[in-house]
Order: C-alpha cells, then sequence, then structure tokens
C-alpha cells in the first residue's frame, strides 16, 4: 500500500519501491526501480529482453515539506544483440544524462519566478546558482514557444536601453513589440533600426502581418520606413505624448536662453515653480499660476510665443473627428510660420513631416501607452537582475514575465 501511495505522489509510474524510505536530517531518500520485462535499442529499436548488467544512480527529486529529496534508482543495462552493445534502459520523467528530474527543474522555474533572488532559490533546493540559471531559461524558452500566436491587429513599437557597449562606451538599445489585442509583448529585437528588425529571424518568421491595421511609433524616421514595409496594410500612427513632449523641449530650451540674458526677469532659483507651471497643461493651471505666467510673459514675449503653440498642440488633441484636426493641425504650422523662432523650426519640420502620421491618430484614437509601460516593466527586469550578458536570456525573461 505504501508503495502505491507513494508511486502515484511521485508521479512516476514506471518506478517501483523496493525499500522503506530511509531519512537524514533534512534529506529523504527513495529506493527504487523500474520493474518492466523488456526495453527497446535507442539506436536500432530492437526489443531486448536480457539484462547485461545493474547500476544505481542518484537522482534529485522536488523537495516536500522543505526535505532534500533522492530518488536512488536500480537501473539495468540490457544487451541489444542487433547492434551488439548494451544500453541503459530509460525512464520517463528523467532525461539522459541528467542528475535532475524534469518536474525538480520546473520546480526550480517556479521558484526562480516568484522568490525576490536567486539565493533565496538556492537555499529552498539546495542547488547551486548554475542549476536555477540553467532550469530558468531552459523552461522559460518552452513556455514561449507556447505563446506564439500571429500578429494582431494593433501594434505598439518603441525602443528601451539595453546595455553600454564595453569598446566605444554608448548605450545599446533593445525595441519591443507590444501585441495591443493580447496585451503582452509578442516580441524583442536587438537594436533600434530598421536593418536590425529585419536581420532578426524570430521576428520576420511570425505569420499574418498582413492583418496589422494600427501601427503606434514614436517619430523616428527608420521605425517608421521599417514599420510601412512590414506591415503593408496598416496606418502608422505617430503617439501623442511624443509629440507633446517635443513641444515641451522648445518651451523649455525657450526658458533656458532666456535665463542666460543678464536682462533677464527670471528667477535663477532651482526651486523655481515657473518650469513646471511652464510646461503644465493650460487649463489644469490655477488662477494664481496663470497670473505669474502673464507676469512673466510681459518681459518675455517670445517664451510666451513658444508656450501658446504648446497649448495648440494639447487642444489639437481635444479635437473629435479628422478634418477638423487637420485644418487645426494647418493652423499650428502656419502660426510657427510666423513667428520665426528658431527654436521652434525642428518642431514645425516636424509637425511637417509626420503630418500624415499625426493625423492618423484621429481615425484610430490610440496611443503608445500600452507599449510605454511594457519599457517600464522591462528596465525593472534589468534592474532586479543587475543587467544581462546575454541578450537571448533577456528577451526569454521578458515575453514570459509580459505574458
Amino acid at each position: 500500500m505504501l508503495n502505491s501511495k507513494a508511486t502515484n505522489f511521485l508521479t512516476l509510474p514506471e518506478l517501483v519501491f523496493t525499500k522503506e524510505s530511509s531519512q537524514f536530517k533534512n534529506t529523504l531518500r527513495l529506493h527504487c526501480k523500474k520493474t518492466t520485462k523488456e526495453e527497446y535499442c535507442p539506436k536500432c529499436a530492437t526489443k531486448s529482453t536480457t539484462c547485461y548488467d545493474k547500476r544505481n544512480v542518484s537522482i534529485k527529486d522536488t523537495p516536500i515539506r522543505d526535505k532534500t529529496v533522492y530518488l536512488k534508482i536500480q537501473k539495468r543495462r540490457f544487451f541489444c544483440k542487433s547492434y551488439k552493445k548494451p544500453f541503459t534502459e530509460p525512464i520517463q520523467g528523467i532525461i539522459k544524462g541528467r542528475r535532475t528530474t524534469n518536474r525538480f527543474r520546473k520546480h526550480l522555474f517556479w521558484c526562480a519566478t516568484h522568490f525576490d533572488n536567486l539565493k533565496n532559490v538556492q537555499a529552498k533546493n539546495s542547488c547551486s546558482s548554475w542549476m536555477v540559471y540553467k532550469s530558468f531559461y531552459e523552461h522559460a524558452d518552452l513556455e514561449v514557444r507556447k505563446l506564439q500566436n500571429p500578429w494582431g491587429k494593433t501594434i505598439g513599437i518603441d525602443e528601451h536601453s539595453f546595455i553600454r557597449n564595453k569598446k566605444f562606451g554608448h548605450k545599446e538599445f533593445a525595441s519591443v513589440f507590444v501585441d495591443y489585442n493580447k496585451s503582452r509583448v509578442r516580441e524583442v529585437v536587438y537594436g533600434r533600426y530598421g536593418s536590425d528588425y529585419w536581420a532578426d529571424d524570430n521576428l520576420t518568421s511570425i505569420p499574418g502581418r498582413e492583418n496589422v491595421k494600427n501601427v503606434i511609433i514614436d517619430f523616428a524616421p527608420s521605425m517608421r520606413t521599417f514599420a510601412k514595409e512590414f506591415f503593408p496594410n496598416a496606418k502608422i500612427i505617430a503617439d501623442k505624448f511624443h509629440l507633446v513632449r517635443l513641444a515641451n523641449h522648445a518651451v523649455n530650451t525657450k526658458r533656458l536662453e532666456a535665463l542666460k540674458d543678464p536682462k533677464s526677469y527670471l528667477s535663477k532659483n532651482r526651486k523655481s515653480p515657473l518650469r513646471k507651471m511652464l510646461l503644465k497643461n493650460g487649463k489644469k493651471l490655477h488662477f494664481h499660476e496663470q497670473r505669474a505666467l502673464m507676469f512673466t510673459f510681459d518681459f518675455h514675449r517670445e517664451l510666451e510665443a513658444c508656450y501658446r503653440v504648446k497649448e495648440m498642440i494639447h487642444n489639437l488633441y481635444e479635437i473629435r473627428g479628422y478634418k477638423r484636426a487637420s485644418k487645426a493641425l494647418t493652423r499650428i504650422t502656419d502660426f510657427i510660420a510666423s513667428l520665426k523662432i528658431d527654436t521652434l523650426k525642428p518642431l514645425r519640420k516636424t509637425l511637417m513631416g509626420w503630418r500624415s502620421e499625426i493625423l492618423n491618430y484621429f481615425k484610430r484614437r490610440v496611443t503608445n501607452g500600452k507599449t510605454e509601460g511594457f519599457n517600464r516593466k522591462a528596465k525593472l527586469i534589468q534592474r532586479q537582475a543587475y543587467g544581462f550578458k546575454k541578450f537571448s536570456n533577456y528577451r526569454l525573461k521578458l515575453i514570459y514575465l509580459s505574458r
């Protein structure tokens, strides 16, 4: 009765116990063997019933109540008459050449996913860091393969810093492709240019790219070129957050220029709230903040003009309807051209060059918010791991944890 219950509990149906379990401190040893009368040669599939010899092996299994479990298995070696060599009988749940069961490695994978750090996983399972590392990425690869599915209708693309180049010192980037329909990271690519994307086999092998209807990107020309070629039937949408950020950058640049002027009336105190008031949406300002800005603009007219452009872009995204938005965008570009301020020239160039992508937002009304959220999660994973040496491991962990 003990043997049948223990066998069912161990979920290794081919094994039966030959001795009672022996316990030493925090270690549990279970003696067992396989009872089949015949085996098949792994080389030629010839049936063999002749036992050549026997060997004892110790296989580490999943812990039971914080006790380390070892399966002491008596393995038989059969002689193949056709191949004329002996072979060891296989055991279900144990891969050839390993000293651990498959479920022990799966248990390590679960611990590595839910525990705070690697040392806790090692202490819980009495194993090395190499074993945890190997088990985690081995099972992460299997789990990621289960998540394979075609492209969704809406895709978000964005890049984030991955590692610093040791030779030249510059930052290397990774790009995430987010499936909005499944709300998960579909693929991660090393690099941030179209040539990097085309060279990645994991990305180009995903089926169904002709079914993608919306692709949301930031203002990166190489990313736009890639999206047009890779997703031929999709509308390219420029993210509104990045456009507002460009307007804020123009306002802040003009503020810093005004600070350098010795005749400036702006406060040089770092704790001055002027910067926050300038970058804040005008409709959210309190009355005293509006009064302070109006007083500042009396002495800095160019700063006022930049602020007005920024507010016009804020108001642009409150408009309903493609035609109305198109007319409003034309008014913004014409207004910037009439100002003749050097700080606003790059912004006008962006508005003119990305006009169709900006206006596509008013047809679909989707943003890159989900992609930015997964970018944040990617950086959190990097901090928790204290960096990654291999991009392949980083890719597996990010896709699995963002599923």
